[in-house]
C-alpha cells in the first residue's frame, strides 16, 4: 500500500507493495512504475530488492555463504546486544544500591554512573517480587526507583516504544505494589495511567490482560466487585487465546478471588476446589489456592477442613520463603483454631503473625489480628492485656492516617475496654465492621499479575 498526504497525493509505496512489483505479481504495477519513473526513493529499493531476489537466486549464495541479512535484522541483533550489556550492568549496580536502608537507594541510584537505562527498569522490575515476599513496603521503594528511571529514559535512544512499554510496566507493578499494601486508590490511579500508556503502543493486548488484573485485584476492594470479576474473566480469555496456561489458571484465580470478597463464600470454594488439581498451575499459585480454600473453610465456618489446608500453607510458603504470605496463611490458621474451640492454641500464633504484619508494616491487616487476638484473650479470660493493645491498634491508625470511620469504632471498642464492658462478642463487631471498610479489608493471596512479579 503507498503512504499519501491527508490531500491524499501518494507519497511512497511500502516494501510489500514494491516487492511483488518487482516478483511481477503486482496488480497495480502501472501505477508503481509511473510513480517509480520519478522516485529516487522508491527506485533504489526497487533496486535493492531486485539485488536481493537476484542474491537468493544464485546457487553460490546457498553453497557458500548466508544471505547478506536485511538492516532490521542487523539493527535486532544489535539492540538484543545492547540490552544483554545493559542489564548485565543493571544487575551489578542493583547488589550495591538495594541494600542497607531503603532510604538510601535513591541517592545511591542516582550517583551509580550508566544506571539510566532501559537495562535497569528491567533488573529494577525483575527484583520487585522478591523484595515484596519479604518487605513489602521497599518494594514500594524499588517500583518508585523504577518509574524515575523509566520517565528518564529519552525515547529516542531506543526502537520505538520499547521506552513507552518500560514506563507503562513500572507503573503496573507500582500500582500491584501499593494494593498489595493496601492503598487502593493510589494503586487506581497508576494503573489508569498505566492503561494510557499501553495504549500507545502497538498490539497491547496481553499486557493490557496482565493490567486488568492489577486493576481487578484493587476494585474488589473498593466495593466494585462486579468489575473485578469482568476483568479478571476477560483477562482469561485472552491469556487463553495466546495459550498461556499459567496466565490463564492465574486469572481464574483471581477471578475466584473476587467472587470471595462479593461474600459469595461457597462459589468461592467450588472455583478454588476446580483448580487445586489442575497440571499446569505453578508450585506458588497451587500454594496460593490452598490457602485461599483454607480461608473459604473459616467463613464457611467448617475450622477442620481450614486447619488442614492452613497448615499446609503456611509450611509450604515457609518453605518457598515467602514470608508475607506464610504470615497470612498463620493468620487465618490462628482463627481456623479459634473457630475450632482450640484458643490457646491459637493465641500464640496470633500474637506472632500480628507482630509480623507491624515489622512489614501493613497496618490494616496487622490491627485485624490484633482484634482476634483480643477475642481470643478474652475468651480465655485473660482480659488484662486487651486495653494494650486496643491503644496500640488506634496509635497505630493514627499515624497511619486510616479513615475516621476505623477510627470511630476503635475509639468505641476503647472506651468500653476502659468501662470493663469488652466482650468477644462486641471485639468480633468491631472486626466484621474494619472488614467491610475498603482499606482495612483483608485479601486472599492474588497471583502476581504482572511479569516482574511472577513466581
Amino acid at each position: 500500500m503507498p503512504e499519501v498526504y491527508p490531500t491524499g497525493k501518494i507519497v511512497h509505496y511500502d516494501d510489500e507493495a514494491l516487492f511483488q512489483y518487482v516478483e511481477g505479481t503486482s496488480p497495480i504495477a502501472g501505477e508503481i512504475e509511473s510513480h517509480v519513473s520519478s522516485c529516487d526513493t522508491c527506485s533504489a529499493e526497487i533496486g535493492e530488492q531486485r539485488e536481493m531476489i537476484s542474491t537468493l537466486a544464485s546457487g553460490e549464495t546457498w553453497e557458500h555463504t548466508p544471505p547478506p541479512p536485511r538492516q532490521f535484522v542487523v539493527n535486532v541483533t544489535a539492540f538484543a546486544e545492547r540490552a544483554r550489556t545493559e542489564e548485565h550492568l543493571a544487575a551489578s549496580l542493583c547488589d550495591d544500591i538495594l541494600t542497607g536502608p531503603p532510604a538510601w537507594w535513591p541517592q545511591r541510584l542516582r550517583k551509580a554512573e550508566g544506571a539510566f537505562t532501559a537495562g535497569m527498569v528491567k533488573v529494577l522490575l525483575d527484583r520487585v517480587g522478591d523484595v515484596l515476599e519479604t518487605a513489602p513496603a521497599n518494594a514500594l521503594q524499588v517500583t518508585a526507583l523504577t518509574i524515575d528511571v523509566a520517565n528518564a529514559l529519552d525515547v529516542l535512544e531506543y526502537p520505538c516504544d520499547y521506552v513507552v512499554k518500560l514506563r507503562a510496566q513500572a507503573f503496573r507493578d507500582h500500582a500491584y505494589v501499593l494494593s498489595f499494601l493496601g492503598r487502593f486508590p493510589e494503586a487506581l490511579e497508576f494503573a489508569e495511567h498505566a492503561k494510557r500508556l499501553f495504549d500507545q503502543v502497538p498490539l497491547p493486548e496481553f499486557d493490557l490482560a496482565r493490567l486488568a488484573l492489577v486493576k481487578a485485584t484493587i476494585l474488589r476492594n473498593v466495593e466494585r466487585a462486579p468489575e473485578a470479576i469482568a476483568l479478571a474473566r476477560e483477562a482469561a480469555q485472552v491469556f487463553e487465546r495466546f495459550g498461556d496456561r499459567t496466565r490463564y489458571l492465574n486469572a481464574r484465580v483471581t477471578e475466584a478471588g473476587m467472587v470471595y470478597n462479593n461474600g459469595a463464600f461457597e462459589d468461592a470454594l467450588s472455583l478454588f476446589r476446580s483448580l487445586e488439581n489442575e497440571r499446569d498451575v505453578d508450585t506458588v499459585t497451587r500454594v496460593r489456592i490452598l490457602h485461599n480454600i483454607g480461608t473459604c473453610c473459616v467463613e464457611l465456618n467448617e475450622p477442620e477442613a481450614a486447619i488442614e489446608y492452613l497448615q499446609r500453607a503456611s509450611l509450604e510458603f515457609e518453605v518457598l520463603a515467602m514470608e508475607t504470605e506464610r504470615t497470612r496463611s498463620r493468620w487465618m490458621l490462628g482463627r481456623a483454631l479459634v473457630a475450632a474451640g482450640k484458643t490457646r492454641e491459637a493465641v500464640p500464633i496470633l500474637r506472632q503473625t500480628w507482630r509480623e504484619f507491624e515489622a512489614f508494616d501493613m497496618t490494616a491487616d496487622a490491627a485485624l489480628v490484633a482484634l482476634n487476638l483480643s477475642e481470643a484473650l478474652l475468651v480465655l479470660g485473660e482480659s488484662s492485656e486487651v486495653p494494650a493493645i486496643c491503644r496500640e491498634i488506634v496509635a497505630r491508625f493514627n499515624r497511619a492516617g486510616m479513615t475516621s470511620r476505623a477510627m470511630t469504632a476503635l475509639s468505641f471498642l476503647r472506651e468500653a475496654i476502659a468501662l470493663g464492658e469488652a466482650t468477644p462478642s462486641l471485639i468480633r463487631h468491631v472486626y466484621a465492621f474494619l472488614r467491610k471498610l475498603p482499606v482495612e479489608r483483608p485479601r486472599l493471596h492474588p497471583p502476581s499479575p504482572s511479569g516482574s512479579l511472577d513466581q
